[in-house]
């Protein structure tokens, strides 16, 4: 052996000995001394950069090789030793770079077998070694790219929650790419979207590398105000569509002011309460600009830019001036991500004002009631608002699921002076259709009242009560209004609350405010403050109302991750208390949860198709509310609901009086859609009632004895008084008849609002039943009940004979059944081993849903179950064939 071979033998036994010591010791001895490791970084630094020959240096790499190693055998436990062996890592790859030989090849691979059992902390250490071992052994397998893509999956899983998180996105993003699999693509965007939402290096990269695409992300920061105030966003913007202008006073800019001026000040009635406008001036003016928005008539925010056209939020969202960023009321903006050159111009090749003031006037999120919604939940109305009965002073709303009564003495505040605090707060719905002068007239009367009381009772023990209706009042002005004087006022009010004695959960709401005062501090880490304001309030265990606060404080930083979380916990177990009936129906409503961190795109046909196929899937909901009423029949008999339902699928339509109203939609839901389905459905199992929220029922008798609905039609007593009104989050009924389903065993299956889901409609309750009967045919082949399941799915969905004709000799036409019909039916020829039958339906739904993919420009999720289940009847089908 020669005496370079022996050292090429010594130094890679050398490297396997001490990687494999290093590896098994454990975490638990002294970490090794900064300096030293400082000393080794120096030293790999100024290898990369040397100017000697190539010979000293391979011999400078290799003794930094060894010094590393000795340090490492002689620190084997230590906790830090992965930071020395990254170094070796970094050194080994500048050899290898240097002298491609399979020596180096091998120590390298076997220093990455170490680094990558590193713990969790040293995710960022072990990436790059974890990356390369996996692709290096892919390589030597020969894998193709399905194989190498697969390999993906588990190093994301590997990686999330690490410091490494996003590096590791990136970087399969870009193999993604590469490889050229779009349900790759598409899943690692999601989750660049719901881990790494407001994440600027993120959303750059998208727009960098995803060209021509559009994706959704938050605006978040925090910028100075002229007044010298701070607003923080979208914390601050919630609740409404807000659009950020960034322009400049340079001459290239000035007819695009001139024009938005121009049209905002003619369509400012319109906008109140809906749309707003805040100004980003880029030419750093000491005033924002301020000046030259008043001198042109326009009262817009104006806020600071710092390092103007440098400043990172302008060079990821805007990227040119002018530029409108219009954000939807949960604070999302769509951005175009490089290579799309689409503009809205006018004919003079200037923006187009009066286009984009009349699209946005007119999108479901800028409608007076959908914004009014909003804005009373992220105000917080509903933690003070009485749900059911009249509102009690001994035990109110914030108190009800978590407290027992509170003794009342002469020293509390007066009974009478409360309820008239009380009042001031509009339940839903009518909270949502007052205009913008009657809400902010109430919350101003509130907050005259409570200081009042504040004023007059001082000592009152039970004071806490008005200073939550005060900070919740000011919290609402804010929200209509933008001034943050009212916020400051909450603010200072949420201390004053907390400084006094206050009960055990009733000071949620000062706490709520005052962890948003703590999440506006540039320098804070969000996910520590919304945690430890659950945790103060007990963890998991935490009321609902705990709960609720801190889902809405993750939509003030726009964390997607944090408000599922808090979400899931409200609604498996707090959807049933009367103080949560209003947040709850909010977060299960289909359109909310669609929209609320969804790219706000909507030019285009495909986007409008995307959420009607979505919306209208038929899933039920995600859980459960329990429900019960008794209600009466025109001519006064009681039905008990869901108990007198007859074991039937029952679709109960919640409206308002609609004789009096041309708008309502109630009469073709039923005739249209809902009796048509029900008549050419094969099984007697499904039946509509109307329910009218109106005791005056003559309007309505006499226009059914002229035009039947075909259906019961019962009254619901006390009208929107009715505490089912909250219970079911019915909203709109006026216009459009909310839906309440339940299945036959009584159950609900589907709490449907008139406010968000009145355009899919027609399409999701029938897809709900018929879902839930694919469902039950697989239930029974999986139990091995394969007569019954064919017995079932061939009652509903019989098999078409070609050749049948009618009783005149004409050949029929082919029945159109529901893709989830024949999609069962499928599953049931599989079963029987029916293989030709089996193909022809798995093809007919494989090319439903593929078309269906064409016409709104997107894969549909069940595309892939589809087309695997015509593949393995292929492989069935084969060895007959031949």
């Amino acid at each position: 052996m020669t005496k370079h071979l022996f050292q090429c033998f010594i130094f890679s036994v050398f490297v396997n000995l001490w990687l494999s010591s290093a590896v098994l010791a454990q975490d638990s001895g002294t970490p090794i001394a900064k300096e030293k490791i400082e000393t080794l970084k120096t030293s790999l630094a100024e290898q990369q950069k040397n100017g000697a020959s190539s010979a000293r240096q391979r011999l400078a790499v290799k003794r930094l090789i060894r010094d590393a190693g000795k340090l490492i055998d002689a620190n084997p436990t230590a906790p830090n030793r992965f930071e020395i062996l990254t170094i070796v890592f970094k050194a080994q790859q500048r050899l290898f770079e240097m002298d491609d030989s399979s020596r180096n090849r091998e120590a390298l691979l076997e220093t990455c077998k170490a680094l990558v059992k590193a713990p969790k902390k040293y995710a960022d250490h072990r990436f790059e070694a974890d990356i390369l071992l996996t692709q290096t052994e892919l390589a030597r397998q020969g894998a193709d790219a399905e194989t190498r893509l697969a390999a993906l999956a588990p190093m994301i899983d590997r990686y999330r929650d690490t410091p490494a998180d996003a590096r590791m996105l990136r970087t399969a993003m870009l193999m993604a790419l590469e490889l050229g699999d779009p349900r790759m693509i598409k899943n690692i965007r999601e989750q660049m979207t719901d881990r790494f939402a407001g994440d600027l290096d993120m959303i750059n990269f998208q727009r960098e590398k995803l060209g021509g695409q559009v994706f959704g992300a938050p605006f978040c920061g925090t910028f100075e105000r002229s007044d010298g105030q701070m607003i923080h966003l979208p914390a601050d913007i919630l609740g409404k569509t807000t659009v950020l202008y960034f322009w400049t006073k340079e001459e290239h800019g000035k007819k695009d002011f001139d024009g938005l001026v121009a049209h905002y000040k003619a369509h400012k009635a319109d906008m109140e309460g809906r749309i707003r406008i805040i100004s980003f001036n880029v030419d750093q003016l000491p005033d924002a600009g301020e000046k030259i928005l008043r001198e042109n008539g326009v009262d817009w925010p104006a806020l600071h830019l710092p390092e103007g056209r440098e400043n990172r939020m302008y060079k990821t969202f805007a990227r040119k001036d002018t530029a409108m960023v219009t954000l939807t009321p949960t604070g999302y903006a769509a951005l175009v991500m490089a290579g799309s050159t689409r503009k809205k111009v006018g004919d003079d090749g200037t923006r187009d004002h009066e286009r984009w003031f009349q699209s946005s006037l007119a999108r479901d999120w800028s409608r007076e009631r959908y914004v009014n919604q909003l804005s009373s939940l992220f105000a917080g109305d509903f933690f003070i608002i009485e749900t059911e009965g009249e509102f009690n002073p001994a035990l109110p709303p914030e108190l009800k699921s978590i407290s027992k009564p509170i003794k009342r003495t002469n020293a509390s505040v007066p009974e009478k002076t409360l309820k008239e605090i009380q009042d001031c707060f509009i339940k839903s719905p009518m909270r949502y259709r007052a205009t913008f002068k009657e809400t902010q007239s109430a919350y101003q009367k509130a907050s005259k009242l409570c200081g009042k009381a504040i004023a007059s009772h001082p000592n009152a023990p039970d004071l806490w009560i008005v200073r939550n209706r005060l900070i919740i009042a000011q919290l609402g002005l804010w929200k209509l209004t933008t001034k943050h004087s009212y916020y400051l006022k909450a603010v200072e009010e949420s201390k004053t609350a907390l400084d006094s004695e206050i009960p055990k959960g009733a000071d949620i709401i000062a706490r709520f405010c005052l962890a948003k005062e703590s999440l506006r501090d540039p320098q804070a880490e969000p996910e520590p403050i919304i945690r430890d304001f659950v945790q103060s309030s007990g963890g998991k265990s935490a009321p609902g109302i705990a709960l609720a606060a801190a889902s809405l404080l993750a939509l003030d930083v726009a964390d997607p991750d944090l408000h599922e979380e808090y979400r899931e916990l409200i609604l498996s177990q707090h959807i049933d208390e009367p103080s949560m009936w209003t947040y709850a129906s909010f977060l299960l409503d289909r359109y909310h949860r669609y929209w609320i961190f969804r790219v706000p795109f909507t030019a285009g046909w495909s986007y409008g198709r995307r959420q009607q196929w979505i919306l209208g899937q038929g899933h039920p909901d995600q859980f459960e509310r329990r429900f019960q009423a008794e209600l009466k029949t025109l001519d006064g008999k009681k039905i008990r609901i869901p108990q007198d339902c007859k074991g039937k699928w029952t679709i109960v339509l919640f409206t308002h009086s609609w004789v009096e109203n041309e708008k309502s939609q109630l009469p073709s839901t039923v005739t249209r859609y809902l009796n048509p389905y029900i008549d050419k459905r094969a099984l007697d199992d499904t039946q509509v009632m109307v329910a009218v929220l109106d005791e005056n029922t003559w309007p309505v008798e006499k226009y059914l004895e002229e035009k039947p609905l075909g259906c019961q039609t019962l009254v619901v007593q006390g009208g929107l008084e009715n505490p089912l009104v909250q219970q079911l989050g019915i909203l709109d009924e006026d216009q459009q008849p909310n839906a309440l389903v339940f299945r036959p065993d009584g159950s609900i299956a589907l709490v449907n609002s008139g406010l968000t889901m009145s355009r899919t409609r027609s399409q999701l309750i029938p897809n709900l039943i018929d879902r839930q009967d694919e469902e039950s045919v697989v239930a029974l082949l999986e139990s091995g009940k394969i007569d019954q399941a064919k017995k079932l799915i061939l009652k509903i969905a019989p098999p078409f004979d070609p050749e049948a004709v009618d009783e005149r000799g004409r050949k029929l036409r082919k029945p159109v059944y529901n893709y989830m019909h024949i999609r069962a039916r499928a599953k049931t020829y599989v079963a029987l081993e029916d293989w030709d039958a089996a193909l022809a339906d798995a093809e007919e739904v494989a090319n439903f849903l593929t078309s269906k993919g064409g016409w709104m420009s997107m894969r549909p999720v069940e595309l892939d179950e589809a087309e695997q289940l015509v593949e393995m009847i292929r492989a069935k089908l084969k060895p007959t064939k031949k």
